[in-house]
């Protein structure tokens, strides 16, 4: 009750931080994407996927093209984002577990710090009620914001939201698990659609307030499955995309391995093929058909592009409502896709493609524009770079550090970067080393020179030619083993 009788005191008294614009902290918006592959960007050299709005914030800001997920799975490179700490310190080391006790996330940390906070979207991580004083989610639920926003709008729908499809627009049905086709729901009032007009009223809303917010906007789409609204769902034809180089039509796939999907948030049945993520799974989905292949891509590029449009709104609504100049923007996604490569559809494995996350800065006064930065780094980063360009002090327990230095030009970069899932990787320079974990099943370790070798199609561990680089990498992740569990993080005091 003091709390609250304090905050109440301090918006009456007018704006909570005045001064310097640069002295106090800054708005916080971060943009999150599901399943979204690092190179599905024009300004990475897409040749086919269309990004304008991306594009245009990389361009006021600093892009980065070799960040990986600390783990390539949903929760716990979300939980990741919001601890700054490693899957195996905060606890999340596959979807739906909690985190360990003591954590602390960044929403919480800010309302400390006397931010209002907000998320729009999907969470897919098992929060407190002290984390946001807004919540529109839609975890795929019964009962949460985005289904009621449904019911409310009398879009009455067979099955789930995610994969209603037209009757008869399904491709490639007895052929594949996975749902191929154009939604039910009109354009308007699709998830994304939903995503970006809720996320609108939560900026309009603190337009005159004199506190800094957070606002936390997560899209579940380029994610499967593959059903989005006209005129995504026709905007790439399947005819002219291109197979993976290491795509094999007709590849068998190994006998223990079952071809479906994954859990989603909260064990709900999002898609079609679900399977057990827990401990130990080496489930995948197989793909090989080139024919649904092709459907596929042009239906990810299509979720792509609408993303990027919805994306655009909330920006576009930042500059219309005069604070972007005070407003840090980071736009990065949870992991992202293999689309055939090796034959595998989705994440879970640590392969470029499932691995390797897009990650934009834009701080208007804070960071350069323009710049294109090409250190290999993990997404530990994240939290602790948006406090320091903040103006909030960086808590003790972190294990990333921020880039804010780097990118500037003033600071190093981090030594290497390092993911947690059914495996462990390090990746430094311009090598990676995958070790399975000691419960796997099945797996052997991997070594690649991932610039000459970019579809890591041969492995050279064990190789005396390279065994100094390989020794190399067996020391780092020796020495991040022994050093993974700091105290948990210390909330600073109060503002």
């Amino acid at each position: 009750m003091k709390k609250i009788l304090v905050l109440v005191l301090l918006v009456l008294a007018g704006p909570v931080f005045a001064g310097d614009p640069l002295r106090r902290p800054a708005n916080i918006l971060f943009l999150l994407t599901d399943e979204f592959r690092h190179d599905c960007l024009g300004v990475a050299g897409h040749p086919i996927v269309k990004t304008p709005n991306l594009d245009k914030l990389a361009g006021q800001g600093v892009r980065f093209t070799h960040a990986y997920a600390a783990s390539p799975v949903c929760s716990p490179s979300r939980a990741t984002l919001f601890t700054g700490r490693y899957p195996q310190v905060h606890g999340v080391k596959q979807n739906n577990l909690p985190f360990n006790d003591g954590e602390v996330a960044l929403p919480r940390l800010l309302r400390t710090q006397g931010y209002q906070t907000g998320i729009v979207g999907k969470l897919h991580l098992q929060a407190t009620n002290d984390w946001f004083d807004y919540a529109q989610i839609s975890d795929g639920g019964r009962g949460d914001s985005y289904e009621a926003f449904l019911l409310a709008s009398k879009q009455f729908i067979t099955g789930i939201a995610n994969n209603a499809a037209v009757p008869g627009s399904l491709v490639g049905t007895g052929k594949t698990p996975l749902r191929i086709g154009t939604s039910v729901l009109p354009e308007d009032k699709y998830e994304e659609a939903w995503v970006a007009e809720r996320a609108i009223d939560f900026l309009r809303a603190q337009k005159m307030r004199g506190q800094p917010w957070f606002l936390f906007v997560s899209m579940f789409k380029p994610h499967s499955e593959y059903v989005i609204p006209a005129p995504f769902d026709k905007m790439y034809a399947a005819k002219d995309m291109p197979l993976p180089k290491t795509f094999q039509a007709g590849y068998q796939a190994p006998a223990d391995v079952a071809a479906v999907g994954e859990d989603d948030a909260g064990g709900k049945k999002r898609r079609a093929g679900k399977a057990d993520d827990g401990p130990g799974s080496r489930a995948r989905l197989y793909i090989n058909d080139a024919d649904i292949l092709r459907e596929v891509t042009a239906h990810y590029y299509g979720a792509v592009t609408m993303v990027d449009k919805y994306l655009g709104r909330v920006l576009s609504a930042l500059d219309e409502l005069g604070m972007s100049d005070d407003t840090i923007v980071v736009f990065t996604a949870d992991h992202g896709n293999m689309l055939g490569e090796r034959n595998r559809m989705f994440k879970n494995v640590m392969y470029e493609s499932s691995a390797l996350v897009p990650m934009l800065f834009r701080a208007p006064g804070r960071l350069p524009v323009g710049r294109v930065n090409d250190t290999v780094l993990d997404n530990t980063a994240v939290m602790p770079t948006l406090l320091d360009l903040a103006g909030l002090p960086v808590p003790a327990g972190l294990q990333g550090r921020s880039l804010a230095p780097l990118m500037r030009g003033d600071g190093p970069g981090p030594e290497a970067a390092y993911a947690y899932l059914n495996d462990k990787m390090v990746r430094q320079d311009d090598w990676k080393l995958i070790l399975p974990l000691a419960r796997s099943k099945s797996g052997v370790p991997e070594l690649y020179h991932v610039v000459r070798d970019p579809e890591e199609q041969s492995n050279l561990y064990g190789r005396p030619d390279v065994a100094a680089v390989q020794k190399k990498l067996l020391d780092l992740l020796a020495a991040w083993d022994r050093k993974q569990a700091p105290p948990p993080v210390t909330l600073p005091p109060a503002r």
